[in-house]
């Protein structure tokens, strides 16, 4: 199992783990050596005064000095989390070796330099580098690499590790290894349901009820994943009728295809979007997956090339954001991994010399969904049937897609269909310009054999399709999509072609079709202006679909304010024009204040609807949402009516319920339902709330009522389960456990666990807990002299803890087994001892007992 456990800290930095214990013991009374020390703590090694440290009983001074460094530890292997560069790279085994002039240093191998990603051709002799075939043999990573070094923080588990950037590989940012992308537990499954109930009112028309129950399930084998929806609908009408339906939604399998970025798709889905129109199929696609790619590497955004002449720190900003800041070294740089920020907003970018030069130069950002990073490919091949129960001539296609991004300004895609007596192609061009972000494609079809009703038995015709984007800088207007397509008399979509063969109504051909999305901020918090519209006609219906929206919104310290006005005019020539209000604002100044809002809305019909509504949530995992409201309506008609209702949600860590109520003039309408899954896993079945694509499933041995902060309502079970409901997939995701709630005598040894899982996969993330009664445990010598301060306290090869002020040490759940007590290598620096729990605990937080360490 791939995935990383992070003890979490509030601290900035970490002492060592004598100096944490000698503050803690002595707090005020512990000093430094002089003042000059308390400077080089945060840089290098840290020296105590020795007058503070116990000594043995002949005299001798125990032995600490592994202590004296930065990160200092015991030799050994631990299980930690390791960073390069602040940059998380996983939980790895990590050596702790002692080394040079006796520092206690992380030891590193050739295979875990080349996972920090250390580019050996830049590190000049590698005479003293591990080779692949050695895996046992490791060094200091600073033996290898120039200017590198490590620090181990033993309290947080963690190991951080500095390289210079000039001897790492480059890499995108927001990059995860595919091979640390967690498939998940290799056998394991889920069912998600949603079943609810209406039971409506309508007077004299008497009392219906309707139910619904859908589900969707999967099974994990490895990297395949199958999953099947379904769903069943229950209408029982006043009269005694009652009608029962059954719909297989669809059911396919799907698994990875890890070096193409790509996922492979087998039985009922849908073809993408993004060039042809999406359609429902039966059969098999392999199409290009881009939540694999880094989140530097999504997406459109140009390359940004130049020279610096000195080691210069580069500055790019958009519209007066800063998205990006490095130091390049002398030379030509190219950064190629920004992340995409929109559609619109040219970067400026500033080059800082060392001197104190600066030069600044201006690259064109606009972006249009067609275009692609330079060098970026994206694909997609379907064979399949087209998939609808309702026809019966179910057309066979294939249907193939290509995009690729030519250079930093150009983008070429394309697209072939080719179905039983019907074919279609597509080929178009995305430029980024400083005049904006232009898309240009035509597509051809031809289709035959159609049926006497059609205009023609042999139809074929052109679509021409033009994007445009661009936020212009004077005014800073943004057309975020402004989109205009025409089509000939004879063209056809694939959906067009099936719905003709099947003869199903009057199929109505687009001829020309016009959509544009505006917005422009107005500045200095006077609010924003935005502009949507569409309009479409057809070549054998008269009139025109016709839909606008201009509006104004804005916000006075916490009052939102929203207003609108909008046209229809649908094929007929009928006009509706429609106004809305709507003020929203928090009742309070807590972050989870109820909301009140309320709108008001007329038309040019002389309808009307005025609300006014309250919502929030509470409880102490803020896991109970609430919402009422009354309402005002008047129909076009001019009768008037008023009502009201509410309805409340309780989520659960094992499902989520649902209820609610209304009334409007003479007809009421009550429901509930409840949403939830059953996870299927190698430690069993655990019910949870509804599930995302990619979800985990939380093993916590013993830590009943901890609660997982990422999911709102869910703890552990008594079982030491919990189900986080939704990761993202190829990401880094951070689960967390709050202990609060947990029985005193289970210590959670991590409260937080980093995984980056494959999409649809099941995680298993583990928890380490210690379960126990805590004990102090006050060591003393046969002759009854306290054990000294740092003494180490062991069980086998497991560090437990260290001995502190008056012979005391923290132990839990290792009661009645041999342990060993340490304070140097020589044979009477060391005893053994066990302890027992005392008969009366008292009202201490902790038990306290005594034990005798006899010598070896």
């Amino acid at each position: 199992m791939k995935h990383l456990m992070t003890r979490q800290s509030d601290n900035s930095w970490a002492l060592s783990p004598l100096s944490l214990l000698i503050f803690g013991l002595f707090g005020g009374q512990a000093a430094l050596a002089d003042t000059s020390a308390a400077e080089n703590a945060a840089l290098g090694d840290v020296q105590f005064n020795p007058v503070f440290i116990n000594q043995n009983s002949n005299g001798k001074k125990v032995d600490l000095s592994r202590f004296n460094q930065m990160g200092g530890a015991f030799p050994g292997n631990y299980r930690a989390d390791v960073y390069a560069n602040a940059v998380w790279i996983g939980r790895r085994d990590v050596q702790m070796k002692e080394l040079a002039e006796g520092k206690v240093l992380a030891c590193f191998n050739r295979a875990m330099m080349d996972e920090l990603g250390v580019d050996f051709t830049k590190v000049g002799s590698v005479a003293g580098v591990p080779g692949r075939d050695e895996p046992a043999r490791c060094v200091d990573i600073a033996t290898v690499v120039p200017g590198a070094f490590s620090s181990f923080n033993s309290s947080d588990l963690r190991l951080d590790v500095s390289i210079p950037q000039k001897y790492l590989r480059a890499q995108a940012r927001g990059y995860v290894a595919p091979e640390y992308w967690d498939a998940g537990a290799p056998f394991a499954g889920f069912l998600n349901y949603n079943a609810n109930g209406y039971r409506y009112d309508n007077g004299a028309a008497g009392k219906s009820t309707q139910y619904y129950f859908g589900a969707n399930a999967g099974l994990n084998i490895g990297l395949w994943r199958f999953r099947y929806n379904g769903s069943l609908t229950q209408q029982d009408s006043g009269n005694g009728q009652s009608q029962r339906n059954y719909q297989g939604a669809s059911a396919y399998t799907q698994r990875d295809v890890t070096d193409w970025h790509s996922v492979l798709t087998l039985g009922d889905y849908f073809t993408p979007s993004d060039m042809f129109s999406s359609v429902p199929f039966r059969g098999v696609q392999l199409s290009s997956d881009d939540r694999m790619l880094p989140e530097s590497m999504q997406g459109y955004a140009p390359v940004v090339r130049g020279v610096a002449e000195t080691n210069a720190k580069v500055s790019i900003r958009q519209n007066g954001n800063l998205i990006y800041e490095n130091v390049v070294p002398p030379g030509e740089f190219s950064i190629d991994d920004l992340y995409n920020t929109g559609f619109s907003g040219d970067l400026e970018v500033t080059v800082t010399e060392a001197d104190g030069r600066v030069r600044k130069f201006v690259v064109p950002y606009a972006a249009v969904p067609q275009l692609l990073r330079e060098g970026q490919s994206r694909y997609a091949i379907t064979a399949a049937q087209w998939r609808d129960n309702s026809l019966n001539k179910r057309p066979d296609f294939v249907q193939a897609t290509y995009q690729r991004g030519i250079s930093n300004s150009l983008t070429l895609y394309g697209g072939l269909i080719d179905a039983d007596h019907y074919q279609s192609a597509l080929f178009g061009s995305g430029v980024n310009t400083p005049l904006g972000a232009l898309a240009l494609d035509v597509t051809q079809s031809w289709a035959s054999n159609l049926p006497f009703n059609a205009s023609a038995a042999n139809m074929q015709g052109q679509s021409y399709r033009v994007t445009y984007s661009k936020l212009m800088e004077s005014t800073r207007t943004n057309f975020t999509v402004a989109a205009y397509r025409f089509s000939t008399d004879g063209y056809l979509e694939l959906r067009d072609y099936a719905n003709l063969i099947n003869q199903v109504g009057v199929v109505y051909r687009a001829k020309n079709k016009f959509q544009l999305n505006a917005d422009q901020p107005l500045g200095d918090g006077r609010g924003q202006l935005f502009f949507t519209g569409s309009t479409q006609d057809y070549w054998n219906q008269k009139g025109r679909d016709l839909t606008y929206q201009l509006g104004y919104s804005n916000s006075f310290k916490s009052v939102s304010l929203n207003l609108s006005a909008g046209r229809t005019q649908d094929s007929t020539g009928r006009i509706v024009n429609q106004y809305m209000l709507s003020l929203s604002m928090p009742l309070g100044r807590e972050p989870y204040s109820p909301l009140l809002s309320t709108s008001v809305s007329g038309s040019s019909d002389r309808s009307g609807n005025a609300q006014i509504n309250l919502s929030g949530t509470t409880g102490e995992l803020r896991n109970l949402s609430y919402n009422v409201y009354a309402s005002g309506n008047r129909s076009s008609a001019g009768a008037n009516s008023s009502g009201g209702g509410g309805s409340v949600q309780y989520a659960t860590s094992v499902a989520t319920l649902t209820a609610g109520a209304s009334s409007s003039g003479g007809n009421t309408q009550a429901n509930a339902g409840i949403s939830g899954a059953l996870v299927f896993h190698p430690g069993g079945v655990t019910a949870a709330q509804s599930l995302g694509e990619s979800f985990a499933v939380v093993e916590a041995p013993g830590a009943e009522g901890a609660a997982v902060s990422n999911t709102n309502g869910v703890r552990v079970n008594k079982n030491g389960y919990a189900v986080v409901s939704s990761l993202m997939p190829y990401r880094r995701n951070e689960i967390t456990l709050d202990p609060k709630g947990m029985d005193q005598d289970v210590e959670l040894q991590e409260t937080s666990v980093q995984d980056a899982p494959r999409a649809g996969a099941i995680v298993m993330l583990k928890f380490n807990t210690q379960q126990g009664k805590p004990v102090i445990v006050t060591l003393k010598r046969p002759d009854g002299s306290h054990l000294p301060v740092g003494a180490t306290v062991s069980g086998g090869d497991d560090f437990l803890t260290m001995v502190g002020q008056g012979g005391r040490a923290f132990l839990r759940g290792v009661e009645g087994k041999p342990l060993t007590a340490s304070w140097g290598s020589d044979a009477g620096q060391q005893c053994r001892f066990s302890y027992q729990l005392p008969q009366k605990t008292g009202d201490a937080a902790y038990m306290r007992t005594d034990a005798v360490c006899e010598p070896l």
